[in-house]
Formats: C-alpha cells, sequence, structure tokens
C-alpha cells in the first residue's frame, strides 16, 4: 500500500516524471469543488470533491505560471 502524502498551501513540490527543465513549484491552494449528490430518497445534497493542487512558478523566461496538478504527480522538494 503506498504511503499518503498531504499537501499544504506554501510548500514546494516538483513533477515526479522525470522531465527536461522541470519547475520546482510553490503550492498556492487545494482545489475542490461543491458538486450536488443526489440520494436515495431523491434529496439533494452538496459534497465537497478534490480536484487538485494548484500550483505556480517561473520559467526561465521570467514568466509566471499556474496549474492544477493531481497530487499522485508531485513531490515535496
Amino acid at each position: 500500500m503506498r504511503e499518503r502524502v498531504y499537501f499544504h498551501a506554501g510548500e514546494l513540490v516538483e513533477l515526479k516524471q522525470d522531465l527536461p527543465n522541470k519547475p520546482t513549484m510553490m503550492i498556492v491552494r487545494i482545489v475542490k469543488s461543491r458538486i450536488k449528490v443526489l440520494e436515495e430518497e431523491g434529496t439533494d445534497k452538496k459534497s465537497n470533491i478534490f480536484i487538485g493542487v494548484k500550483c505556480c512558478w517561473f520559467t526561465k523566461d521570467s514568466l509566471y505560471q499556474e496549474q492544477i496538478f493531481s497530487s499522485k504527480d508531485l513531490s515535496k522538494v
């Protein structure tokens, strides 16, 4: 069984994949979305669903970038 890793805003992370020039990124926030879930009795219930981890970084040309990644694709620096 794989150990669970929890991320928090402000932490430094990088992609697990071995890519050339992969950036070191900072976590901006954990992204969740509120959606309606239908229950069996026909009543609606709102539930928070985890979407991913929003990260930011600067490119080599000093351009600011943001993207949402799956927590499975990130590792702490």
